[in-house]
């Protein structure tokens, strides 16, 4: 078997798969956010570690656990979000979110004085207030005696790695999150180091997803109650690994997943840089491979707002008639517009769910013109609802598959391990 931890923004999940990468048991436990202030998102380090701590006590209840058939440990996570530690690699601070958004006004100078092609063209983003290298500098001038203690900076991934092994290390897919890594060489782009005052001797080790940079430690066996020495290896970012569980890895295909919030991943054979629609091209766990995000915030959370206050049931795959809805939620811009006396509480979400359809293929219709996409593969909790992938063929004339595979991005993670093994 291999254990597998899928630490999101939200929520860690623990697995087991065997050989064959099937799900044999899940468990998870809530990570916390802290909002101290508008614009402000951070976590501290220790939520990362706790909840897969608690997570993998959870796992261990389960029918299926045997420490012993443990050969391999994966990680998928989410990126962008860092902690700066000190020399004996304790958090100096709570780690800054991907959700963070603070130092939008360094980013603003940093694009204006570089240009935002200059960013983008090397790591895929254009720096925004979220961005490390940003909110790096944003430390520089606001907790300037933090920097000086700084010995690296460490992300959600090779943490996790280095609590599990006692080593930092990450594979691109994350790396390419932190907006310091430059996407078509490969590596650390040792130019937006020096902008932001770091090295590469302050960052993490990259490693090919398949590969073990280390191995379990006697203290974190202890504490997990697994034998010390089984490998750990890199892993990858959560919706990269989703893609390769879901199987979207072929040219063309487009992974759908539907959270809280949408993301879509094509897969390319070469970078593709699309800046003005804000897709983020990058390099895939697949060798070869690149794919190309964008994200459609209000989701999956417009839907359950629809479902909770309407007090939806069941629905079916009836027309919604004239109903608009715009789906601008987050943003205080939603609206739903040509309701009548006759109208239902149903009506309303059918047409929230054809709204969204029209968003997607609007993302979709963003990159027609460079990538051919061929299937869309449909992975996340709102796969369930039974209308919305018919909804989605229906309006974006591509047939759109549902992947038998439950927790896509923690299979990809697995399959990783299974492929070290």
């Amino acid at each position: 078997m291999v254990l597998v931890f899928d630490s999101g923004t939200t929520k860690t999940k623990a697995f087991l798969f065997g050989e064959k990468a099937e799900l044999l048991a899940y468990a998870s436990c809530p990570t916390r956010i802290m909002h101290k202030s508008p614009g402000i998102a951070e976590q501290r380090a220790y939520y990362w570690w706790n909840a897969l701590v608690k997570s993998a006590e959870e796992l261990r209840r389960s029918v299926h656990w045997n420490k012993d058939s443990i050969s391999a440990i994966g990680i998928s996570s989410q990126g962008g979000t860092y902690v700066p530690l000190g020399k004996g690699c304790n958090p100096l601070r709570p780690g800054i979110t991907w959700l963070d958004n603070r130092a939008e006004k360094f980013s603003n100078r940093l694009n204006k004085k570089y240009g935002s092609d200059y960013f983008y063209k090397r790591t895929g983003h254009c720096l925004a207030g979220w961005s490390p290298p940003a909110s790096w500098l944003w430390l520089g001038e606001k907790e300037p005696s933090l920097i000086s203690k700084s010995h690296r900076l460490s992300f959600v991934a090779d943490y996790l790695n280095f609590k599990l092994t006692g080593k930092f290390y990450l594979d691109a897919t994350s790396a390419q999150m932190t907006c310091f890594y430059n996407i078509v060489k490969g590596c650390w782009d040792k130019e937006i180091l020096d902008i932001a005052g770091l090295s590469e001797d302050n960052m993490p080790q990259v490693m090919p997803p398949c590969s073990a940079g280390g191995t379990v430690t006697e203290e974190a066996a202890k504490l997990l109650d697994i034998p010390a020495g089984i490998p750990v290896v890199a892993g990858g970012h959560d919706q990269y690994c989703a893609s390769l569980g879901a199987g979207a890895v072929n040219k063309g295909d487009c992974l759908i997943s539907c959270g809280t919030s949408w993301a879509l991943l094509v897969m390319t054979q070469h970078p593709v840089f699309i800046k003005e629609a804000g897709w983020v091209p990058g390099r895939h766990l697949k060798e070869d491979r690149f794919g190309l995000m964008a994200a459609i915030s209000n989701g999956g959370v417009v839907l359950d707002w629809m479902k909770k206050n309407l007090r939806i049931k069941e629905t079916g795959i009836d027309t919604c008639g004239e109903i608009e809805v715009v789906t601008d939620f987050s943003e205080n811009k939603g609206a739903v517009r040509n309701i009548n006396l006759s109208t239902t509480g149903r009506d309303i979400y059918l047409a929230g769910m054809k709204a969204l359809s029209a968003v997607l293929k609007k993302r979709l219709d963003e990159i027609s013109g460079r990538i051919k996409i061929k299937r869309l593969l449909m992975v996340g909790g709102w796969t369930r609802e039974k209308a919305l992938p018919a909804m989605i063929e229906k309006c974006t004339g591509i047939k759109v598959i549902l992947p038998e595979v439950n927790e896509a991005a923690g299979r990809g993670a697995a399959l990783l391990a299974i492929k070290r093994v």
